[in-house]
């Protein structure tokens, strides 16, 4: 229905009567002015960015003002207000209600006033004015809504039509109690279509209800004979009604425009720009130009509609449609509104009413069949065996029970792989939340598209306290037809052969639906809610109670070391099946026996406890955490998680970071974890064996970390070997090699070109080395100084042959590290390099990290003196990701900050942006220049410079080079997109 109000129909009718066939009373009350609506294409999927609240336009029938709610002063007007209140715009932005009403308000200020001093109580919304000097010389309708921390007041200009006489003879009361009377909601939404339709002349009105994926259908309509086509029955697509106009729908009653070719009046603001301003609650707001060529497309010109709520929920809308302009009074608008919320009083009581005898009727099913299911067993024994009766109950064609990812009837019908079935798992459990149902999986969950005949609709009852159990009932796909009012795929008015102009109608639309399952009935959803309480209440309680006692840890009420056993062997046969892969952890608390040693074993048992729930909790839901002992406990990732086996590991150690607060104790504590991977011929025990070794290794490696046990880890091993032997037996004054990437001017004037020299190892056999893989090498076996040395010796060559022609030469960073600094001789020797080179010292850059700084001791702040008192600048590189005070920044001479990568990735995401643009304004409040690290994207680089940012540098630009290449020119950009 585009983004305001009217589903899309196929017009054959008379042309419109014109305009000056309108009596003088409606051409007061409605200005016009023949505008035809572009026939440029535009499809309706642009109504979904489109910002209908803030579109700083207004209809010209009347004259809105936007009020500060403290003062009553405005501080946005349309640009009519000359015609309504004998006021240009430019006195009214700013001025008093007293003085844009002098001849009265009709007590709207008094009502202001009181609602200032008492804001909890009860404001009138509407107000009569008299004519004010210099107006149209008519009475004045006000209209005050409070809306989004402001005061809407909308100005009408007042007048008796033959709506209000009709308005007069009708018993609103009397139409109550008919209301009260009817048991069906259609029967009830016929009914009121008759009323509104009677007492606003519109020639079309229906009632169109949503549907939990957002599309709708005309459940009723009440027509005028010979006027527009009937669209009962028709379905339309969620796109109809976009996202953001359904959520404003759902806070605004009513939605008008008496004529589609309507004026447009801008919103003029005392201060900033008037789109800033949320004007979505008023009834004045402009109609957006797709919603105007949508309905010029289909013949509507005067429409209104009011929303049907139901416990703050959009459940639909009563829709009006006139082929000419239609205006309707302020006081029929008025009520209409209550009308349409004595509706939606009434929807809801009849909604519940349907839901509860629904359950009822389950019920009653239920207790139809539960002496053949023995209770008396724990959950779900006494269920296995009984898949025929089950799916009976909700006419299914499958049924599954499902113990976490583990499947437990024999022959529940479903039919799907292992694989399938995990990652049908893994959607549903996303879901949760009692009971969860649809009658088209694949349009939630995509690989479903690939199994309808299988299945195609389900419900899913999770049952337990954690929801560890899932009772799957399924359907297969049952072709049928479905007569739509507008294309799914969003292109109203599309034909067949891709027209999509203004002068194309739309015809109505069938699809043959392949995905769909016959839809769930109000019945089966009730008796799948009484079968989920039934098992909740009952049988879960007494299978609680006797895992507890059999399968359960008494302590933590993990399970224990044969509940583990149990599972793990579970997951073997599965994955034997399947092919899957799955992972088997060993986890204990580093020094916990020093703990119980120390405060004692009942305080070792609260911490056993807590621990046990931080684990849990870091942990994904279809995983396993039990106790075998002790400070022991074994983690099982089950088949279908192999994309989670490396991160799952790392979150459970960095979850033990942070203490554990028990009560009125608290544990600083840390974990180390092995883990291995297993499959379908592993053997549980040998898998239990690896896992503990990898622990054992994760407590050498210094605790407070994991160890994973697998084939790659060897490989590992051997490669930082055979790096660690090549730097060991290689000098780095022959094996570094340097390369440079350019530093390109955003923001700064430019000046002399800038790189940063970064380092490489070539190998004996000619690889070329990445810092990340050879540094720890060197610094591990003494040589970090020597690879500087080296790197600094052909860095100041570089400078010395590269003078420039009649400028100082290109500028060169280099990182150096905390040893560097660290070493007394190292600023002078450098310094001294550069003078016996010929170089200007301010020509090199060094670039130091924010976790260097942090730490600084006494000799490495003097060598920074030193080196910048020498005329070398220094560079704050990584800024951001340490810790660093604004105490050290001012007390260091630095001359650049390097923002480091991780912001520069999400600079355009609000939160990312506003971080670096506080680091720019810091920094050049400091007189600092500032350096984007990591620039991949073009957007990432129009982000920064609109913040200012002075330079940039990353694969947008080119990636590191031979030195040669780079100084000339002959990039190599790497863009990521």
């Amino acid at each position: 229905m585009s983004a305001q109000d009217s589903p899309p129909l196929k017009v054959d009718m008379d042309a419109p009567a014109p305009l000056d066939a309108l009596t003088r009373t409606e051409l007061d009350l409605l200005p016009v002015r023949a505008l035809r609506a572009d026939a440029d294409g535009k499809i309706l999927s642009q109504c979904e960015a489109e910002p209908i609240a803030h579109c700083a336009s207004l209809q010209p029938y009347g004259c809105l003002l936007v009020l500060d709610p403290q003062r009553a002063e405005v501080i946005a007007a349309g640009a009519n207000t000359e015609r309504f209140l004998g006021q240009p715009p430019e006195a009214a932005l700013g001025a008093g209600l007293d003085r844009l009403l002098p001849a009265g308000d009709g007590g709207l200020r008094a009502c202001l006033a009181s609602r200032r001093d008492n804001p909890g109580d009860f404001c009138p919304s509407v107000f009569r004015a008299p004519p004010q000097p210099g107006g149209m010389g008519l009475e004045l309708d006000l209209r005050l809504t409070p809306w989004r921390e402001r005061l809407l007041l909308e100005i009408e200009a007042h007048a008796d039509l033959s709506q209000d006489a009709r308005l007069e003879g009708f018993d609103f009361s009397a139409f109550g109690l008919e209301l009260s009377r009817l048991a069906d909601i259609e029967r009830v939404c016929s009914r009121t279509l008759r009323a509104v339709r009677h007492l606003s002349g519109f020639e079309r009105v229906l009632a169109y209800r949503f549907e939990p994926n957002c599309d709708g259908v005309v459940i009723a309509e009440d027509l005028a004979p010979g006027t527009l086509p009937v669209l009962l029955g028709l379905r339309y697509s969620a796109t109809d009604v976009p996202r953001q106009a359904r959520a404003l729908y759902a806070e605004v009653p009513l939605r008008y425009a008496p004529s589609r070719d309507h004026g447009e009046v801008p919103l003029l603001a005392r201060d900033g720009d008037p789109t800033a301003i949320d004007i979505g609650a008023a009834q004045l707001r402009t109609q957006s130009p797709q919603h105007r060529a949508y309905l010029e497309r289909f013949g509507v010109n005067g429409s209104l509609s009011l929303s049907i709520v139901c416990d703050g929920r959009l459940w639909g809308l009563i829709i009006c449609h006139h082929r000419r302009p239609h205006p309707v009074t302020f006081a029929l608008r008025r009520r209409l509104v209550e009308l349409a919320t004595l509706v939606s009083a009434r929807i809801v009581l009849l909604d519940e009413r349907a839901r509860l005898h629904a359950r009822e009727r389950g019920m009653a099913a239920i207790n139809g069949v539960i002496g053949r299911i023995d209770v008396r067993k724990p959950f779900p024994q006494g269920f296995l065996g009984k898949e025929a009766l089950l799916r009976g109950l909700l006419n299914a064609d499958s049924m599954q029970i499902f113990h976490r990812d583990l499947p437990l009837a024999d022959d529940g019908g479903l039919r799907l792989s292992g694989l399938e079935q995990q990652a049908l798992l893994r959607f549903l459990r996303g879901r949760g939340g009692g009971i969860w149902s649809t009658d088209c999986l694949s349009s939630e969950f995509d690989p479903a598209a690939r199994y309808p005949d299988r299945l195609a609709g389900v419900i899913a009852v999770f049952i337990g306290t954690a929801e560890e159990y899932v009772m799957l009932f399924g359907r297969r796909r049952d072709r049928h037809m479905v007569r739509w009012g507008s294309d799914p795929a969003g292109l109203p008015g599309a034909t067949p052969d891709g027209k999509t102009g203004a002068d194309v109608a739309l015809r109505v639309w069938t699809e043959e639906r392949t995905q769909h399952a016959r839809p769930w009935s109000r019945l089966e959803l009730g008796t799948a809610e009484a079968l989920r309480s039934l098992t909740q209440e009952v049988i879960v309680a007494s299978a609680t109670h006797f895992e507890v006692l059999a399968l359960r840890d008494g302590l933590t009420g993990l399970p224990n070391r044969e509940r583990y056993r149990e599972l793990l062997t579970a997951t073997l046969d599965q994955a034997a099946d399947t092919g899957a892969v799955f992972g088997v952890g060993l986890l204990d608390i580093d020094h916990f026996k020093s703990i119980n040693d120390t405060l004692g074993h009942d305080k070792g048992d609260v911490l056993l406890t807590a621990a046990a729930k931080r684990i849990v909790g870091a942990l994904p839901d279809s995983a396993v955490v039990a106790r075998l002992g002790g400070d022991e406990f074994a983690l099982l990732l089950p088949t279908g998680h192999e994309d989670a086996l490396d991160a799952m590991p790392q979150r459970v150690v960095e979850a033990f970071r942070r203490p554990i607060v028990a009560g009125e104790d608290r544990f600083s504590v840390t974990v180390s974890m092995g883990i291995t991977l297993g499959h379908g011929s592993s053997a549980g025990t040998d898998l239990l064996k690896q896992a503990d070794m990898a622990l054992y290794q994760a407590k050498g490696a210094g605790r407070n970390c994991v160890r994973a046990f697998d084939s790659g880890l060897q490989q590992r091993a051997l490669a930082r070997l055979e790096v660690a032997r090549e730097v060991v037996g290689s000098n780095p004054k022959d094996a570094v090699e340097i390369r440079l990437q350019p530093l390109v001017p955003i923001a700064a004037a430019g000046g002399a070109p800038r790189y940063e020299v970064l380092a490489r190892w070539r190998t004996a056999d000619g690889r070329l080395l990445q810092p990340l893989d050879f540094i720890d090498a060197a610094q591990q076996n003494g040589l970090i100084r020597a690879v500087t040395t080296a790197v600094m010796h052909q860095t100041v060559a570089l400078l010395q042959a590269e003078p420039g022609a009649g400028d100082p030469g290109p500028v060169l960073s280099v990182n150096v590290g905390a040893a560097d600094l660290g070493a007394r001789w190292f600023a002078r020797a450098l310094l001294d390099q550069l003078q016996g080179a010929s170089v200007a010292p301010s020509r090199l850059v060094l670039e130091v990290a924010e976790s260097v700084l942090m730490r600084t001791t006494p000799s490495m702040r003097q060598s920074l003196h030193q080196l910048a008192e020498g005329g070398i600048r220094i560079a704050l590189d990584d800024f951001g990701s340490g810790m660093s005070s604004l105490a050290q920044l001012r007390e260091l001479a630095l001359d650049t900050f390097k923002i480091d990568r991780c912001f520069i990735r999400g600079v355009t995401a609000e939160r990312d942006r506003r971080l670096v643009a506080g680091m720019l304004a810091m920094a050049h409040s400091l007189g600092k220049n500032v350096v984007a690290e990591g620039v991949e994207r073009v957007a990432e680089l129009e982000t920064l410079r609109r913040l200012g940012c002075d330079w940039g540098q990353g694969y947008l630009w080119s990636e590191p080079l031979p030195p040669e290449a780079a100084l000339h020119g002959h990039w190599r950009p790497a863009a990521r997109s």
